[in-house]
């Protein structure tokens, strides 16, 4: 639809129908589990039809069985397999989201590998480094690539991509991540200056440590987050999903380039402690870079 930005004037955007994303087509990469599936819900909650894209149809099915489970009308979910770390499937994938509301009117880059290796710099492996640029950088940037595309020809949209506060925290041993989220955060701020003489916004969330399923982390780990944390809890999906529905929305017509930590005050704290995962493995010679 046509002129979602273009709402936007002095004095406010109406919501229309009572829901802020009323009647907007939004593409949701890595939709079908974990944060993504957790923003989904929210902006189906909110009046949007959503199209999930990741890897695994299998994955995706289970996810929309999830999200119609929860109450989402199954008419506004679609579910599109996709490695958007590739140039074609993402370019399908975009363009599948755009059949669904008569066009894109945002999109969320929500796929990466969440970790990669935890190393010494002087024990990284190549092929870890490639692999986590591909999956967070690669991925967002041909999501952004393809999806600025659609949003321009619908005359203006939100983009979102999720990034990580390992993005801005210098945590020892996660260069990898933590390099490959920085990456993202500075692409979309070039691509917000670029993009706004179109009505095209891009904005970054930026997540703490957010509870998904079964937690993977060594108690160790995750009492250290906890202690790192300013507010007395671990982040859940809802807490993301929640920000990013109101960058999608007409509500934030004016907020472009900017990137946003959702995770309960951790960047005004400290880095996490990755020792416990490290030590075991390069012994403490090796963490200080002997090889």
């Amino acid at each position: 639809m046509p002129g979602h930005e273009g709402r936007a004037h002095q004095g406010g955007s109406p919501i229309v129908a009572g829901l802020p994303l009323h009647d907007m087509g939004i593409l949701v990469t890595g939709g079908g589990s974990g944060i993504g599936l957790g923003i989904s819900r929210r902006l189906l909650a909110d009046g949007a039809a959503v199209t999930i894209v990741g890897r695994s149809a299998q994955r995706l099915e289970e996810g929309r069985q999830v999200l119609v489970a929860a109450g989402a009308d199954p008419a506004s979910i679609r579910a599109h397999a996709a490695d958007m770390s590739r140039e074609d499937p993402c370019r399908r994938a975009v363009e599948a989201a755009s059949k669904l509301r008569g066009g894109l009117h945002a999109a969320v880059a929500c796929a990466g590998e969440p970790r990669g290796q935890m190393a010494p710099v002087t024990q990284l492996d190549l092929d870890s480094w490639h692999s986590v640029f591909e999956n967070n950088v690669v991925a967002t940037m041909l999501t952004l690539k393809y999806a600025a595309r659609a949003l321009v020809r619908a005359g203006g949209g939100s983009f979102i991509a999720i990034s990580s506060i390992s993005s801005t925290l210098a945590a020892r041993f996660t260069s990898p991540i933590a390099s490959a989220k920085a990456a993202i955060d500075q692409l979309c701020r070039v691509a917000a200056s670029e993009l706004g003489p179109s009505s095209v916004r891009v904005n970054v969330v930026r997540p703490g440590l957010v509870q998904v399923g079964r937690q993977d982390l060594p108690a160790e780990i995750e009492r250290d987050f906890r202690s790192a944390v300013v507010l007395p809890r671990l982040g859940c999906p809802a807490d993301i999903a929640d920000v990013v529905s109101f960058l999608a929305s007409p509500r934030a017509t004016w907020i472009t380039g900017q990137v946003i930590s959702v995770d309960g005050g951790q960047t005004i704290s400290r880095p996490f402690d990755a020792s416990p995962w490290v030590e075991p493995v390069y012994g403490q010679d090796g963490m200080r870079g002997v090889v």
